[in-house]
């Protein structure tokens, strides 16, 4: 059975290791691998308090599952929904939920968009086992390499339909599509405890101020946040002055 790239994901070329918390991780790209791993489990870039010993996560931009595992190592009764939108990728996934046995875990194979319930455009690197799968995006023009990519088809659906009550964490590394998501699940966010976000600057973010827009929405919602650049605290006044970089924004009430 073929996925929408056209490929057998069981066939795809894999790599297990284990972790040094026993996880095992089955993987493709040995240096997008370590990057992911150093930011989430030596960094802690998604670590949050919580007074539950089962809070509910959302994780948007499932990948691999790291950021999964990450959070059972710190709340092993945790109630996680985890979104990712590449059929192959989503593979891998669910193999890493399975192989480690996790319960509680549901993994949708769906990208977050505004509008949801019908087909998004999801563009992949042409190059399946050297490109980095965790930079898959459905912004045409997120990258400067756009040309390196290619778009498939992928299922699409609301974030807000997911939070329904009381969510401890929300992480948001969607690839250019945290402002949109995040505007979409607006009226919802006063039951968001905490939010990590990954927000992506180019020229098309920066003329439209999505930055600034993100962080007046997280005021109204009535989080604090902090801004991190390239692991260290910054302020608005004080970002890079390229027109493209990545930045993390952590909100918590």
């Amino acid at each position: 059975m073929t996925n929408r790239l056209g490929r057998n994901p069981e066939i795809v070329e894999q790599k297990t290791q284990t972790l040094p918390n026993g996880y095992r991780v089955s993987y493709r790209n040995d240096c997008e691998f370590e990057v992911i791993y150093d930011d989430i489990f030596v960094k802690h870039v998604y670590s949050f308090r919580s007074d539950s010993a089962a809070p509910y996560i959302v994780d948007c931009g499932g990948h691999i599952g790291l950021a999964v595992l990450y959070f059972k190592s710190l709340y092993p009764d945790a109630r996680i929904v985890t979104f990712e939108p590449n059929p192959e990728t989503f593979a891998l996934l669910q193999k890493n939920v399975a192989q480690n046995n996790l319960r509680g875990v549901e993994a949708i194979n769906m990208a977050l968009t505004r509008e949801g319930n019908k087909d998004a455009i999801l563009y992949v690197g042409e190059d399946f086992l050297q490109a980095w799968d965790s930079t898959d995006t459905i912004e045409p023009d997120l990258w400067v390499n756009m040309d390196q990519y290619r778009g498939i088809p992928v299922r699409s659906t609301r974030l807000s339909s997911y939070v329904n009550g009381k969510v401890d964490f929300v992480k948001l590394d969607i690839e250019g599509a945290e402002f949109d998501v995040l505007d979409e699940l607006r009226a919802k966010l006063p039951s968001v405890r905490a939010l990590t976000l990954e927000y992506h600057q180019n020229p098309s973010n920066l003329a439209e101020r999505r930055l600034e827009k993100i962080l007046k929405t997280l005021g109204a919602a009535g989080f604090e946040y902090q801004l991190i650049y390239q692991a260290d605290p910054v302020t608005l006044n004080r970002l890079p002055e390229d027109p493209v970089y990545q930045l993390i924004v952590k909100a918590t009430r």
